[in-house]
């Protein structure tokens, strides 16, 4: 997924880590303050860390 996060502010993005099962999400006006506007979707959910066993990156995401 190419999305920006710019073109989704007023969203937010759910995770899933794939090794512990842990659900977690990140608004995406608060993931574009920490990374920038032109970051994509994809780029932010590699940088993802588990709430749940600290895992960065092995999950599976889904803006709503």
């Amino acid at each position: 997924m190419n999305t920006k996060l710019s073109a989704v502010s007023d969203k937010r993005m759910d995770l899933t880590c794939s090794a512990c099962g842990q659900e977690f999400s990140y608004k995406i006006a608060d993931l574009i303050l920490a990374n920038s506007d032109n970051t994509t979707a994809h780029e932010a959910r590699q940088k993802a860390v588990c709430r749940g066993c600290g895992v960065r990156g092995d999950n599976t995401y889904q803006v709503v």
